[in-house]
């Protein structure tokens, strides 16, 4: 009889185990599903999101207004667009039209500048003897390469167009996304701290800081890449550099890279005045670049996002160089997000023990139970 019970027991438990074998490989399988379907969309998610928390404090006026939550997710949405678009086509078309002038001007300029490009090898003679190089090949590649460059140029023109439609596409499903996360966010932001094992107020603190880091990274980002395009443009502008409002907005987008940033416009110009003959010129451009225009970088970024987001200066750099490996463009706002969510949660677990040190002994095993 016993042994009819124990063989009962060892049937239930292998039944119940199987259950939860069973159970736990078909959440599996759901989530592996999920996530498959919600991979392509990935950048989609993160950018209105990125956008959702940016755009929530005119949201909340904007309710406070209207009374209808649904009604000022659309304005916000709309609002987004216009902020985001009316620059961006500003920009574009500055673009379009610099990038056609400098392509027809090319040509002039390299046939031009035989005599400057003779330069470029002279100074080098010394190294490209013990090189092995014949110097007198050095202008001519150069200019073979601007020559190539040059014909080349509207090859691109297809891989352009499909990438501005994906762009395009992309901005539609982000402004969608936005508006449903403006309009059910309250919601969702309202359960994020019952998955945390913290204490609400601690979970709370945690999704500040997130949005702290956001915010600081969105704003750093934009406000030094408009003050860097900006004075190299106006610099580039008045040392007579051909199409300098197509540098100033390069210089934009270069800004956001770490670690090179402007330098990557600022210090290829300098160089074709160099060239050219302009040496006093690129001495001002340098100078310019180095104290001005990359000093920007170094003054306004500790205070608007570094110092906001609590992270050193060292580990902003990383942030950003990591994120922009994994993430992409992305990266750049991801990157200190995730760095400074680690250090957020490691600050609640350091925080946690220090309060169950300094409890009683059955206070602190109260807190454990708890």
């Amino acid at each position: 009889m016993r042994g009819m019970h124990d063989l009962a027991d060892g049937s239930t438990t292998m039944q119940r185990a199987l259950t939860w074998a069973m159970f736990l490989g078909a959440v599996g399988a759901v989530v592996y599903l999920g996530l498959s379907i919600l991979h392509p969309f990935v950048s989609v998610i993160a950018w209105s999101a990125v956008l959702a928390i940016i755009c929530y404090p005119v949201h909340q006026r904007l309710v406070q207004r209207t009374r209808r939550v649904a009604l000022s997710a659309f304005l916000t949405s709309m609002l987004m667009v216009l902020a985001c678009g009316v620059p961006l086509l500003i920009l574009g078309t500055i673009a379009v039209q610099q990038g056609v002038a400098l392509g027809q001007a090319i040509p002039g300029v390299v046939n031009g500048q035989a005599s400057a490009l003779s330069r470029v090898a002279a100074p080098a003679g010394w190294i490209t003897r013990y090189l092995g190089v014949d110097a007198a090949a050095i202008p001519a590649w150069i200019h073979q390469q601007f020559s190539d460059l040059a014909r080349s140029a509207g090859r691109y023109s297809v891989a352009i167009a499909a990438g501005v439609l994906d762009a395009v596409m992309s901005s539609f499903l982000v402004i969608c996304a936005l508006f449903l996360l403006l309009r059910d966010g309250d919601g969702i932001v309202e359960r994020i701290p019952d998955l945390f094992p913290f204490e609400r107020r601690r979970t709370e603190a945690l999704l500040r800081r997130i949005t702290d880091a956001v915010q600081a990274s969105v704003y750093g980002v934009v406000v030094i890449a408009l003050l860097q395009g900006v004075l190299c443009g106006a610099m580039l502008w008045l040392l007579g550099v051909p199409s300098a409002a197509l540098w100033g907005v390069v210089t934009m987008f270069a800004s956001l890279l770490p670690a090179v940033g402007a330098f990557a416009v600022w210090g290829p110009a300098t160089a074709y005045l160099a060239i050219t003959g302009g040496w006093p010129r690129a001495i001002v451009l340098a100078s310019w670049g180095t104290f001005v225009v990359s000093g920007v970088d170094n003054v306004v970024r500790p205070r608007l996002v570094a110092g906001r987001v609590g992270l050193s200066e060292l580990a902003m750099l990383f942030a950003m160089l990591g994120g922009l490996s994994v993430f992409g463009g992305l990266g750049i706002v991801l990157g200190p997000v995730v760095f400074a969510t680690a250090a957020g949660i490691m600050d609640d677990l350091r925080a946690r023990h220090d309060d169950q040190s300094a409890a009683p002994p059955s206070m602190a095993a109260h807190q454990d139970v708890a």
